[in-house]
């Protein structure tokens, strides 16, 4: 990524615009931040990763405060594609522009499959098209990365910037979580409905616990890239953090789907040091981060400091902490009357109507249908079902959504996506197999937390997840000739 200068002044450079954008007019904002993310991906390709890490965690924050600053990382992978589609040209290799593997094609698919459902059943174009950015953005995104060539300094170059984004995101979550939610959040968060169960939990810049944790499982597993392939006992000053950071979100599935996952990669790699690593930074990050920020929580409540309008409902002993997550009664109780479990139950019951192409995009818990509502809610008895958070819900599981919304053709092509996607990765074992394990690891992850998160709908994890299948694409085209920790 050229001189070590360059890019530091290139970070500096994104910070500064980001952070004027904030208070800047917001016409001039979005023009600013667009040409800027815009010109430094035509000039720079290959810096689109450290530009959109530093910009998509922290987004819902920016974009909350000025909503100038809500394009410029979309237009960024648009002018990404736009490069390699004419660099391609340029040298009249038409073919490559097509040359899709087949979970590519299936992806696209069932894209093709939700929007024309959706359009059957009523849904207004610009639901359709709200969706269908959640689930191409980074598709695109991976179209690019794909079509580039890296380095494995580029990779530990884009390690340290999601571990440098990591720590502002902790900082930042301790300071929340300190001031009952008052300090350092826009208005809007502050006022934002939260239950007792969630208010202990970390939000961050980032404006979500689950968002926030999966970010984590990212940040500590490239910080064990670094620590493997630096051997600077420093890293386990960061992975410590993100330990304590991520049990500080409380977020189950990201937990459950970290042990499953982490256990298959030990059991593919065979590679138990980190099994002494993770104890040491899992016992660093209980002693020296999530039990002194736990204990001052509770001692800064208790002293009777304030939490945020937004939080509602009277506190109970029995929610909190890690064990209250995982045995709260109530909760389960919630689930099966109007959470996960309930939706699931009315999925099935929407499906038997809709078996073969289902009821399309934005009808069923995705993002088009929180924002812009479903044509079908009435009919199935869950329109207004949370009239107190004044919107409607959301899933919180990938795969109901997708059996609602495109019914057995659509399960049938997000199978061949996700299964395909796993062979391609399998198949990298026998020359790069320290790059297959630990993406087998994420693969697997990946399609866990599905159960219990809309996964491919969340703009930052998805980003990742793409990048990394791209980044195995290009090893896989010779084109990525040398791999941080291919050698151990």
């Amino acid at each position: 990524m050229n001189s070590q200068r360059n890019f530091y002044l290139f970070i500096i450079a994104t910070i500064a615009v980001l952070g004027f954008g904030l208070i800047l007019p917001p016409t001039v904002s979005m023009v600013l931040s667009s040409a800027f993310f815009a010109a430094i991906t035509w000039f720079k390709p290959k810096w689109i990763m450290p530009l959109l890490i530093l910009y998509f965690p922290v987004r819902p924050f920016l974009v909350e405060i000025n909503s100038g600053l809500k394009l410029a990382g979309d237009l960024a992978i648009l002018v990404l594609v736009i490069v390699v589609l004419y660099h391609a040209l340029k040298k009249k290799d038409i073919k490559s522009i097509f040359q899709l593997e087949i979970y590519e094609w299936a992806y696209l698919a069932f894209c093709v499959v939700g929007a024309i459902s959706a359009l059957i059943t009523g849904v207004s174009p610009t639901a359709i098209i709200f969706q269908l950015r959640k689930f191409l953005t980074m598709y695109l995104l991976f179209y690019g990365i794909k079509r580039l060539s890296w380095t494995s300094q580029d990779f530990t170059t884009i390690a340290k910037v999601i571990v440098g984004v990591g720590v502002v995101l902790s900082l930042h979550g301790f300071v929340e979580k300190l001031s009952q939610r008052n300090w350092l959040l826009p208005d809007a968060w502050v006022d934002m409905f939260v239950s007792q169960a969630n208010a202990d939990r970390i939000y961050g810049l980032i404006g979500n616990p689950n968002s926030m944790g999966l970010y984590m499982i990212i940040a500590i597993m490239v910080t064990f890239m670094l620590l493997r392939t630096t051997n600077d006992k420093r890293w386990y000053i960061a992975l410590s953090l993100f330990v304590g950071t991520m049990l500080l979100t409380y977020s189950r599935g990201t937990f459950l789907g970290f042990l499953i996952a982490g256990a298959v990669y030990l059991a593919l790699s065979k590679r138990w040091i980190i099994l002494k690593q993770l104890a040491i930074a899992t016992i660093a990050g209980l002693i020296l981060v999530y039990l002194p920020i736990d204990f001052a929580d509770q001692a800064l409540e208790n002293a009777g400091v304030e939490q945020s309008d937004g939080v509602k409902g009277e506190s109970s002993d029995d929610n909190g902490g890690l064990a209250g997550r995982f045995n709260n009664k109530e909760e389960i109780e919630r689930s099966s009357n109007s959470g996960r479990v309930f939706f699931v139950k009315k999925g099935f019951e929407i499906f038997m109507d809709y078996p073969i192409i289902g009821t399309g995009f934005g009808t069923f818990g995705d993002s088009a249908a929180l924002v812009y509502s479903s044509p079908i809610y009435e009919d199935y008895g869950i329109a207004g079902i949370y009239d107190y958070l004044d919107k409607d819900f959301y899933s919180d599981n990938q795969y109901i959504q997708i059996i609602v919304q495109t019914g057995a053709v659509g399960v049938i092509l997000f199978a061949i996506f996700l299964l395909n996607m796993a062979y391609r990765i399998w198949q990298l074992r026998p020359t790069n197999k320290a790059v297959a394990n630990a993406t087998i690891a994420l693969w697997l992850f990946t399609s866990l937390v599905g159960v219990v998160y809309n996964i491919w709908e969340n703009q930052v994890f998805p980003m990742f997840v793409f990048a990394i299948i791209a980044w195995v694409e290009t090893i896989k085209q010779g084109k990525t000739v040398s791999v941080p920790g291919d050698n151990n």
